[in-house]
């Protein structure tokens, strides 16, 4: 074999192990910490029109922030990047969607978050006194003014029932429950107010802290894991465990005296 036909295989070699490293599609995806980010433009109230814009006012109010986990497919170079960095972890697709192809898994969680919205609506009702009824996947207040409607776009999964029921809250009872604190949390809710555990604690406390939350909702079953790494980012922020809307509401009062 001549100099230059080496010199060629060499080239062709080197140039399939970048596709492969760079391009190729694995059967793993990533963990990693998503964006928080202002509940008040996906909750809407009466007329369809947003609670509020972004204006200096609003966020001199304070906010309720909804944090989120980024979930991507892997490619290689990226397995090998998590080997090194900080909150990406790396799992089996199979472990993640547990044998669901990702369409169905997709849509599971399209079905979760709607259930959730629900469930957030009803307890901002029931906490605010407000009469409704329910029909196969709508919560309807007796007074339409009252009519809570949430967008949560592309976000999947339960756990931002809290945080909705919060912000709903702000609507019915027009006023600034956030105290003028920046408060991010997460956790499931139930139509009686019960607050419950999620996954990704840590990935959502990330995401917290470099929102500059102020305070953290945590559900009391991940609330020593959040804690533990609100410390090791050196965090300002204070996390707290919650088991209800009523204890998240109570807390949110303390942190802001």
């Amino acid at each position: 074999m001549s100099g230059r036909t080496r010199q060629a295989l060499g080239v062709v070699l080197i140039a399939v192990m970048l596709w492969v490293v760079i391009y190729a599609p694995t059967p793993l995806v990533i963990y990693e910490p998503g964006l928080a980010f202002e509940t008040e433009p996906l909750v809407q109230l009466g007329t369809g029109e947003a609670s509020a814009s972004h204006s200096t006012e609003a966020r001199e109010r304070g906010a309720f922030l909804l944090t989120t986990i980024k979930l991507t497919d892997a490619k290689y170079w990226q397995v090998i990047e998590a080997a090194w960095k900080k909150d990406f972890v790396v799992y089996s697709k199979d472990s993640v969607m547990k044998g669901k192809s990702e369409k169905d898994y997709l849509d599971l969680m399209a079905l979760d978050m709607l259930a959730s919205q629900n469930s957030a609506i009803e307890a901002a009702y029931i906490y605010a006194g407000i009469p409704y009824t329910t029909s196969t996947e709508l919560v309807h207040p007796t007074n339409p003014s009252n009519q809570i409607t949430i967008k949560a776009e592309d976000i999947g999964g339960p756990s931002a029932g809290l945080m909705f029921t919060l912000q709903s809250l702000n609507l019915l009872l027009d006023k600034d429950l956030t105290d003028g604190l920046r408060i991010a949390g997460t956790g499931t809710i139930t139509a009686d107010g019960r607050v419950g555990g999620i996954g990704g604690i840590t990935y959502k406390v990330v995401a917290a802290h470099e929102a500059g939350a102020q305070l953290f909702l945590a559900p009391e079953a991940n609330y020593a894991e959040a804690a533990a790494k609100a410390k090791e980012l050196h965090s300002e922020m204070k996390v707290v465990p919650v088991t209800s809307l009523e204890t998240a509401i109570t807390a949110i009062e303390e942190a802001a005296n």
